[in-house]
Formats: structure tokens, C-alpha cells, sequence
């Protein structure tokens, strides 16, 4: 490039851009998601775009979340917005002495939000139109997180992940990280600490989310049931086999499958599962036509995946294939302070689900902070569940609790484990 050119291109640098990526960095720190939007809302500033504000738009209304739309009251969405938003592109909503510029928030193909901003004592321009574009096109997977309360995010099949704790925020911090990028994620943690309600929520907060998450349990299934779960099959493929099926892995095409229990895969299957993982190619059962799908993958599971690929019962390919993106969940014994409000959400759907107004006793609350749980979030569910069915008053007291009865399960398989000399966990 000759001098002329590049003075051309210096004269063409946009000094918005840095305030941009400040925005971007701010988006991908570890503060909370409410917080991060409240920032960037003041970061317009810098680059003469005030007033900013942002609001996501639910049922018929958009409701403000952070800025200038913070405190304000649901505003109904009128023909003019929709036609607006349905463009897809920024503009200016009203023109008056400060004209107010709009550009829709999107994730994937959907129109989620809408972020507005003023240009003070000037007319605005194209540039102002392209940095707000810029900037609202990151705001995505925030504002969902934020949308929700920044510590309780619902699910469409109405599981939360409850809790404020440091541990559970991590976790959260990093699945709100990895959501919008296309790595395979690996969940790891143990049993009944909520895999398959993190998955989802990766899966919510991901470009993908208007389209299929699919769940398979892979130890539930034998290996020639799992690989026709997977892959589907050929009519006449097999006994029983009247007709073509198509396989989760179709079924999630442009979407997200989560392959539950990973760890108890045969060797002989991980390598139809890696080339899938790799290639996005498989083959029905009985088969021969090569079929291609763009599904991103998630993976769960308890087992010790490092011991496994030591011990040659778990493809290192394989392994390295579905660790680009690990996510550790932490067990509720090391999020204890998480156990109140996770017992008052248990109770509340027990509640809805059955017609009763019960309420859990402050001893029998600081009794179940207590415990271990090696089942987790899965065990305390059970454990309140059943004390609360058995119950007599209107609320749950310390007495009603299986392990004040010499019924509790984790009490003798502690005792158990202790009595073999197998380390307990506490």
C-alpha cells in the first residue's frame, strides 16, 4: 500500500470503533447482565448517542430493562413500531430538535429488543444510524440474562436455575459466555445438579433458539437403540422396523442437541458419534445415502472423562472434541446459601401442582441448609416433595423430614461409603 493509501484509509477509521469494542468487552465481562447494559447505555454517550436506552419486547409490549426505558411502564407496541422493527434496520423513530434513532436487538432470526438512543443539537446521520447498529446487534444473549432478573432464569418448560451464590454466577457466567458461539460445550458436574436445565439455557441464549433443542439420554438406551435413536433408520433395517425414522440428529437439524450422559457411551459408538460431532455426516440404520445437519452439541455428564480416556474406554479424539467448550456446575454443597431460596421454589410449584398453601417452617429451613445432598438439586426436590405430602398442618416442620424418621436415603449411603473406607464428600 502506497502512502496515499494508506493517509485514505487513516482518514476513513471510524474512532467510534474503540468506544465499540469497549462495549463488546463490557458485554463478555463476568459483572451481572443488568449491570453490563446499564454501562453500555452510558459508553453511547462517548460516541454522541444520549438518552440511550434498551427494552425487550414481550407479548404485545416492549418492557424497559436498562436506561432510559428503565423505570418506565410497559409501552404497547403500535402498528408503526412493528412496521419499524419488522424492517430490521436502524432509523430515526421521531424527528424532532434531538431526533431519537432506533435499531432492533436480534438473536439468530428473531427480533428480541429494541435499543434507542438521542443525537443531541444536531441531525443525525448515517454514522450514528451504523454505530447504533453495531452496538445493538451485541446486546442479544444480555439482554435475555437481564430480561429475567439477572439471577433467576426461567426456561420455556417453566425449570429455573435459582440462586445468587458466587459458584452458581461462575457457572452461569460461563454458559451466558460460551451461548452464542457454535463450540460443543461440555456440562460437567454430578448427578442431579441440573445439566439439562443449563443446556437449555445455552440453548435459549444462542442464535439458535427459534429453532429444535432436542434431548437424548444416551444411558437409557442400549447401543443399537441408541444409534437408531441418533441417526434414525431404514425401513425393514431391523425386526420391528416397518418404516423410515428419522433420527434426533435430523430432528435437530439448525438447531441444539444435548446428548445427556456421554461418559456411558461404548467405544465402539463414539466413532459414528465423533464423525457427526466433526462432520455434521451420518447414516440412517440399514442406510447408505450420506446425510449432512447443522446441529450444535451439547454434552453432559458425571463421569471422570480424563480417568476414561487413561484407561482407554473413552477416544481421546473424542474427549478433545467435546472439551472446547467445559462448563463445571457446582454441587449444592457448594452453594448452600442457594438451598433457602431453591426450597422455596420446590415448595411453590408443590403448592401449584396440588392445590395447597404450605409453608416451610424456619427450623425445618435452617435443618435442610445443612445437609450434604450427594443427589443435589434432584435429592432436595424428592426430600421436600415427600415431607411435604406427608405433612399434616399448613406448614412442613423439622419432623416431617425423612431423615428425622431414620428414612433417608443419602444418611445410609453415607453411613455405607463410610463403613467401605470410600471418601466422602462434604
Amino acid at each position: 500500500m502506497n502512502a496515499h493509501a494508506r493517509l485514505a484509509a487513516c482518514d476513513t477509521f471510524d474512532p467510534a470503533l474503540a468506544v465499540i469494542e469497549k462495549i463488546a468487552a463490557t458485554l463478555a465481562g463476568s459483572g451481572g447482565a443488568l449491570e453490563s447494559l446499564r454501562r453500555v447505555m452510558a459508553l453511547l454517550a462517548e460516541i454522541g448517542l444520549t438518552d440511550a436506552g434498551v427494552a425487550w419486547i414481550g407479548g404485545a409490549c416492549l418492557h424497559g430493562v436498562a436506561g432510559r426505558a428503565a423505570d418506565a411502564p410497559p409501552q404497547a407496541m403500535t402498528s408503526r413500531l412493528k412496521t419499524f422493527l419488522a424492517k430490521g434496520e436502524a432509523g430515526v423513530l421521531r424527528k424532532e430538535k434531538s431526533p431519537t434513532l432506533g435499531a432492533p436487538v436480534r438473536m439468530g432470526d428473531a427480533t428480541v429488543g429494541l435499543l434507542v438512543a438521542r443525537v443531541a443539537g444536531r441531525a443525525a446521520g448515517e454514522a450514528d444510524l451504523r454505530r447504533l447498529a453495531l452496538v445493538a446487534n451485541l446486546l442479544g444473549p444480555t439482554l435475555a440474562v437481564a430480561r429475567e432478573g439477572d439471577g433467576v432464569v426461567t426456561a420455556p418448560d417453566a425449570k429455573t436455575i435459582i440462586g445468587e451464590s458466587p459458584a452458581l454466577r461462575a457457572a452461569l457466567d460461563e454458559a451466558r459466555r460460551v451461548a452464542p458461539t457454535d463450540l460443543p460445550v461440555l456440562l460437567r458436574g454430578e448427578s442431579g445438579v441440573g445439566k439439562e436445565v443449563f443446556a437449555q439455557f445455552i440453548h435459549d441464549h444462542s442464535p439458535r433458539v427459534q429453532n429444535p433443542f432436542v434431548k437424548v439420554n444416551c444411558a437409557a438406551l442400549p447401543e443399537p437403540l441408541l444409534e437408531s435413536e441418533l441417526f434414525g433408520h431404514e425401513r425393514g433395517a431391523f425386526t420391528g422396523a416397518d418404516s423410515r425414522r428419522e433420527g434426533r440428529f435430523a430432528l435437530a437439524d439448525g438447531g441444539t442437541i444435548l446428548l445427556d450422559e456421554i461418559g456411558d457411551i461404548s467405544p465402539a459408538f463414539q466413532g459414528k458419534l465423533l464423525r457427526v460431532i466433526q462432520e455434521g455426516e451420518f447414516e440412517r440404520v440399514g442406510g447408505a445415502r450420506t446425510l449432512r445437519v447443522n446441529v450444535r452439541v451439547i454434552t453432559a455428564t458425571h463421569r471422570d472423562l480424563e480417568f476414561l480416556v487413561r484407561a482407554k474406554k473413552f477416544r481421546a479424539d473424542l474427549y478433545y472434541r467435546l472439551c472446547a467448550a467445559p462448563v463445571r456446575l457446582p454441587a449444592l454443597r457448594e452453594r448452600r446459601e442457594d438451598i433457602p431460596a431453591l426450597a422455596r421454589h420446590i415448595l411453590a410449584r408443590f403448592n401449584a401442582e396440588n392445590g395447597r398453601a404450605l409453608a416451610l417452617n424456619p427450623r425445618a429451613e435452617a435443618m435442610i441448609g445443612t445437609c450434604a445432598y450427594p443427589g443435589n438439586i434432584r435429592e432436595l426436590d424428592n426430600c421436600l416433595r415427600g415431607a411435604a405430602a406427608l405433612t399434616i398442618g399448613a406448614e412442613i416442620c423439622e419432623s416431617d423430614f425423612a431423615c428425622r424418621q431414620g428414612r433417608c436415603f443419602s444418611a445410609r449411603l453415607r453411613r455405607a461409603r463410610i463403613a467401605q473406607g470410600q471418601p466422602i464428600a462434604s
